[in-house]
């Protein structure tokens, strides 16, 4: 766990193991896969490339991306996508890698979307990575976004978060422990068991239903998946939310891209989670769950199994937990919730 202000080390906390037999100490330097908190961070990307060219978000996603039309997708806006408010938020092609950024941008592209556009939103589990890094390639002459992240952020910033991890830094990544008992019964996870539910083929394709542990695999945590497979410190994170959170003299992002971050766009119940949730362009926001803390305007992304990391602009702060060991569900868990509720009272 990591919590930065203005960009500034406040606390860094570790402990436990990095694998499930316990004999790996958790050290200062350890990696682990963050799962979906890595869409704030690839979202954060394309908007400063919309920011630099001038680009808003009521533009349509075709004029940059003209195979994006098919279907009657012609005119989807860029706020439409990023809120996921596009309705492609299951792939309807089966049988197609991970990997394979190509091929899934592809049939996104081609296929119609998963219901009439009626500005209701659905959660893209998988879709969105290759969504928004097909859409950044189409702005930057084809650098992907993990090329981009590395050049305008990590490198200048010195933040150890990968989307594609290089070989050298293998050792030093924990494993992934997947949970221990079922979910809670729920309207997810009864929407779940249904192979023909739009929430189970959100979670299925691109990939197949495949066990978890396959993330642990080295050709996975080299390959830059964007949606799901971003491997990080807490630390990282923590300290490029807190530049997120900066209000003024931001070096990266004007005054109207950190509004698009903070500003609502879709808000109710997501058609894949089942559940109320808000999101801006792009990030996720608090709700009446207030998984962020106790700010309308904090903003940023939770992941699998426990992890979370968001933004305070009204503190400046920048709050980071990532676990490997994952309780089950999809949302962040008791663990999560007891750190940010810690947070908020020693705030008051």
């Amino acid at each position: 766990m990591a919590l930065y202000h203005k960009g500034k080390k406040v606390l860094s906390l570790y402990g436990g193991f990095m694998d499930s037999a316990k004999t790996q100490l958790w050290q200062p330097d350890t990696l682990t896969l963050i799962w979906s908190a890595g869409k704030g961070i690839a979202t954060a990307c394309l908007l400063h490339i919309l920011q630099e060219k001038g680009i808003p978000l009521e533009a349509t996603v075709a004029t940059f991306w003209p195979e994006f039309a098919a279907a009657g997708k012609e005119k989807i806006t860029i706020g439409q996508l990023l809120s996921h408010r596009a309705g492609l938020s299951a792939l309807d092609a089966t049988g197609l890698s991970l990997t394979d950024h190509d091929a899934v941008a592809s049939a996104l592209a081609a296929q119609s979307p998963n219901w009439n556009y009626d500005n209701t939103h659905g959660y893209g589990a998988r879709t969105f990575g290759f969504l928004i890094d097909d859409l950044l390639r189409r702005l930057t002459d084809g650098e992907p976004l993990a090329s981009y992240w590395r050049r305008v952020f990590a490198i200048p910033l010195n933040l150890d978060l990968w989307f594609g991890l290089p070989s050298e830094h293998l050792e030093r990544t924990a494993s992934v422990i997947p949970p221990k008992s079922p979910p809670p019964f729920s309207e997810f996870s009864q929407a779940y068991g249904d192979l023909t539910s739009l929430t189970r083929r959100t979670f299925a394709e691109p990939g197949g239903n495949r066990s978890l542990q396959i993330m642990n695999q080295s050709e996975i945590r080299q390959s830059p998946i964007i949606s799901l497979g971003a491997i990080a410190s807490a630390e990282a994170l923590a300290k490029f939310y807190s530049i997120l959170a900066m209000q003024e003299k931001n070096a990266y992002f004007h005054p109207t891209t950190l509004m698009w971050m903070q500003t609502p766009l879709a808000h109710g119940i997501d058609r894949v989670l089942l559940t109320e949730t808000t999101f801006s362009a792009g990030f996720m926001m608090n709700n009446r769950d207030s998984i962020m803390g106790s700010s309308h305007y904090a903003f940023g992304h939770p992941g699998a199994g426990g992890a979370l990391a968001f933004a305070d602009p009204e503190t400046e702060l920048g709050f980071a937990y990532l676990p490997n060991a994952m309780h089950p569900g999809a949302m962040p868990g008791s663990r999560t919730q007891r750190l940010i509720e810690a947070l908020m009272e020693n705030r008051r």
